[in-house]
């Protein structure tokens, strides 16, 4: 059994905490029906389209003993080829002691030799028969022959199938039987059906008796290129809708899995309903999901898939939140919250009526503020917070008035109040009502005159010039000029009958020329300031609608740009948006910085790859193109500053010059890249081409260490932001919920350390499972960066861990007590006291140290539901007939010379 993660992921779009989420399930799945012979020992990663360095880390915390890729630059392979280098060791992570793992990949694809497949499905299917056998023995040993040179020891891995093949799979191993007796006493080869497991094994064990030295790769495979002109980086930004829902359903569930852990310690039965979720972010993650090069049909069933899911996650969570709120067990009240996942286009019914509640739950270990913004109609408002307080609110203007939208009125104003201190793991209720009377608190947008400063130009503001483009911005007191724009590149849409024809399609980016100004001047530039946040609003044309803005909370130490970016006109050639920053006073000397699955930071050089050559002319910018999952950083080492964008879902991006950012925003294109989606790249919605909407984060800082501090703290607070559900209260009143329920809970009695998170907390089988993370490197602030240790005696406010139990990172397997860091998959449990100091957990920077726990809790709602949903099923587990999970069937052949 390999790799066992509930789909083969995308390494270059997805997420480090939805990674880990759908190993760890897939993992579930393989103990609950398979058991100890299905845990998973090798990394399955053949198909991915590029491979990162975060994932091939946490293929490693995963316990891997080994890792199969398949996808890297082709100029990068031959070198490796030529210099028996297709066997390696891979440095995962700099920041650990032990972070190497054995790399492998085919000589070739990972199909059938051609001339060897024997599938119906094949092309060029030759059966393998007693006449021709001698002739194929022939055939396949040249093949050998050469391959044996790519390898420093004498054993290769070759696979015999590929996608969609063994439909009839008597007829391939008829061939592949014959094949193998006819190797029967070569006099070079011994061919043997196999497995990645055992040609590692072999690998390894050669490499051991032989002391050969095994090459280490240190950072990561991106971009790959197929051939010279098609680049496969387009797939970083292609369908950003869906990247996008991808990441507030991983914010969904994570708050879900929390709520539905406090849920189950008071004795309640509701994790069966994130189930769904935690399959459809799973099936999420796939090479063909994540990152939108799959039909337009199947990306439907993919929203359809999730929007389910969620709804069915947040079916409990009213009733949970009341639960954690009541001042008493008689409580009955229903606060009907949902989620308003239609906020970003203005609507959402429930904020809509004259009376509401507002719910929002803190997914983060510590205390965080956040702004909330609701869709609303009225003309004023009263908000009531947690200590019968009245919360100061602001209210704008809707940016857009959506009118492309069908079957719903979007709302034409937003409500933005400031949830402040929301405690770690806790809960906030608001009450908002309509009063009477025109508010003082709503800010009209009025035409821009002379007034072209925004927030406080001593602490966090910014100015736009007399064309209504952003001029400079002030960042904790440092001020930087620098200029954001909207540009666009033409894609090619060329045949893709060879390299030079190849188009800019859902894989591949290939602009075809140089990049193409919006708009000059603007037609429309508002603006609109207020107590809590200062907004200007820019319309470019019918396709760019933009507003940028400055929040005026002390720790608000960030530019936000909210763009609306959709119905791009195209004429006989693709059409790809991007988002550029320009400080040109910042001197970079080449060199940019972007995450790795939106963990580790990659140092990147313009036209310059660490492992071999290339002609960078040949296509200069989308050779430059890279995977930005959280941000992008530009460092001037001699004025010691660094400006970074964080963005809200993956996307392309790069710095093709000093002092630039760019990120690829939409894409809409004329022609297929031919790479296997066969269709073209033209997303549609209301009989217009797609509108998205989105936000990037422009922040500064000192290159010292507190540049990146303030970028990691706010990354997790984008990615992790507070759950915000709202529920019809216009038969409540905000004297009957007093008297029945509390307006704040806290799940955890104090906030954690500013450099650790806690990342995953959830129910698993009679217990839960804890994650706690170290989120700084080696070296990245000089107190951030430190090994730090957390107590979790008396942590939680409704249970005292008793048992704690250290696992790998997919919580499948024990670690064992001693210093090896062999895993052992029989340790035994740490039995804690209470005066007992086994509670405190340290960690190192980038470490994530995993666990399962059991509290003291006796009404602990026991078991969870497992692979099933809680309904009675005599079929096989609704898990277990998703098409998502892998299990490989394909086989390989081995061969020993």
């Amino acid at each position: 059994m390999i790799n066992g993660a509930w789909s083969m992921n995308d390494e270059a779009a997805a997420h480090y905490q939805s990674i880990i989420d759908q190993f760890t399930w897939g993992f579930r799945i393989l103990d609950d029906t398979v058991g100890e012979c299905g845990k998973p020992k090798i990394g399955w990663q053949i198909d991915p389209f590029g491979h990162s360095r975060e994932h091939a880390s946490i293929m490693k915390q995963l316990g891997f003993e080994g890792l199969v890729i398949g996808r890297l630059d082709y100029r990068d392979k031959d070198k490796r080829k030529q210099e028996k280098n297709l066997d390696f060791m891979w440095n995962t992570n700099d920041n650990f002691d032990d972070a190497q793992i054995f790399t492998t990949m085919f000589p070739d694809f990972y199909v059938s030799e051609s001339g060897f497949c024997f599938d119906v499905t094949c092309y060029d299917t030759t059966n393998i028969t007693d006449d021709n056998i001698d002739d194929k023995v022939k055939e396949f040993t040249g093949r050998l022959d050469t391959y044996k040179e790519y390898y420093q020891t004498k054993n290769i891995l070759l696979p015999m199938g590929g996608d969609f093949t063994f439909q009839k799979a008597e007829i391939n191993f008829a061939s592949i039987d014959k094949l193998i007796e006819g190797f029967k006493n070569h006099e070079k080869y011994n061919v043997i059906y196999s497995t990645p497991s055992c040609y590692i094994k072999a690998v390894k064990d050669e490499v051991k008796k032989n002391n050969i030295i095994l090459k280490v790769k240190s950072d990561d495979f991106f971009p790959y290129a197929s051939d010279s002109h098609s680049f496969w980086t387009g797939y970083f930004t292609s369908r950003p809708a869906s990247k996008r829902f991808e990441r507030i359903g991983n914010n969904i569930l994570q708050s879900a899995k929390q709520l539905t852990t406090f849920s189950r310690i008071n004795g309640n039965d509701d994790d069966k309903n994130i189930l769904k979720l935690r399959m459809a972010m799973g099936v999420m993650q796939h090479h063909d999901a994540i990152t939108g090069t799959e039909k337009q049909a199947v990306t439907d069933d993919y929203s359809l898939q999730l929007d389910e899911a969620i709804k069915e996650a947040q079916k409990p969570l009213s009733n949970i939140i009341r639960d954690l709120l009541k001042k008493n067990d008689n409580v009955s009240v229903d606060l009907k919250l949902s989620t308003c996942l239609l906020s970003n286009v203005s609507i959402c019914d429930t904020t809509q009526n004259d009376r509401f509640l507002v719910a929002i739950q803190n997914p983060l270990s510590k205390t965080v503020s956040h702004y909330v913004r609701l869709p609303v109609d009225g003309d004023n408002y009263k908000v009531t917070g947690p200590d019968d307080e009245e919360i100061k609110y602001d209210m704008f203007d809707a940016m857009h008035d959506f009118g492309f939208i069908k079957g719903a009125t979007p709302a034409k104003k937003e409500l933005v109040f400031q949830a402040a201190d929301l405690p770690p793991l806790g809960i906030k209720l608001f009450y908002v009502e309509k009063i009477d009377g025109i508010s003082k608190s709503y800010h009209k947008f009025e035409d821009v005159t002379t007034d072209r400063a925004f927030g406080d130009q001593k602490s966090n503001g910014f100015t736009i010039d007399t064309k209504g483009k952003l001029a400079t911005i002030t960042i904790n007191g440092q001020h930087l000029n620098i200029v954001q724009d909207f540009f666009f590149y033409n894609g090619y849409s060329g045949s893709s009958s060879s390299a030079v024809n190849r188009a800019s399609g859902a894989y591949i980016f290939r602009p075809d020329g140089e990049a193409i100004q919006v708009a000059t001047a603007l037609p429309k530039l508002q603006f609109a300031k207020g107590d809590l946040v200062d907004e200007i609003l820019q319309v470019y044309n019918d396709e760019i609608t933009q507003v940028i803005r400055v929040y005026k909370g002390k720790d608000d130490s960030y530019i936000e740009f909210d763009w609306l970016v959709g119905d791009l006109k195209l004429g006989d050639k693709g059409k790809e948006v991007f988002t550029k920053f320009t400080a040109s006073s910042i001197k970079n000397n080449e060199i940019f910085y972007t995450d790795a699955n939106g963990r580790q930071q990659i140092k990147r050089q313009r036209n310059k790859r660490s492992d071999y050559d290339y002609d960078s002319s040949e296509e200069p910018v989308t050779s430059n193109y890279y995977p930005i999952t959280s941000k992008i950083v530009i460092k001037d080492e001699t004025q010691k500053l660094e400006v970074a964008v964080l963005n809200d879902r993956a996307q392309g991006g790069s710095s093709l010059k000093d002092g630039e950012i760019e990120l690829m925003i939409h894409r809409r294109e004329k022609a297929d890249d031919s790479f296997g989606v066969n269709e073209v790249l033209n997303e549609q919605q209301y009989g217009k081409g797609l509108y998205v909407r989105g936000q990037h984060y422009l922040t500064l800082g000192k290159t010292d260490g507190s540049g990146a501090v303030l970028e990691r703290d706010l990354a997790h607070k984008k990615l992790l932001a507070p759950l915000v559900l709202v529920g019809n209260a216009e038969n409540l009143t905000l004297d009957q919920l007093k008297e029945e329920i509390n307006f704040k809970f806290e799940g955890l009695k104090t906030s954690l350390p500013d450099n650790v998170q806690m990342l995953t907390l959830e129910p698993w089988n009679n217990s839960y499972i804890l994650r706690l993370e170290h989120i700084f490197e080696n070296n990245e602030d000089t107190e951030m960066s430190k090994e730090v240790t957390i107590d979790l005696t008396d942590l939680f406010s409704l249970f005292n861990i008793t048992e704690l139990i250290p696992v790998t990172l997919g919580a499948n397997q024990k670690l064992e007590t001693g210093d090896s860091s062999v895993i052992k998959r029989f340790a035994r449990a740490l039995k804690l006291t209470d005066d007992s100091t086994d509670l405190k957990i340290t960690l190192k920077p980038m470490e994530i140290k995993t666990f399962i726990f059991k509290t003291d809790k006796n009404n602990d709602g026991g078991e969870d539901n497992g692979t099933t949903d809680g309904k009675d099923d005599s079929n096989n587990s609704q898990a277990l007939s998703s098409t998502s999970m892998l299990v490989v069937f394909m086989s390989t052949i081995y061969m020993l010379f």
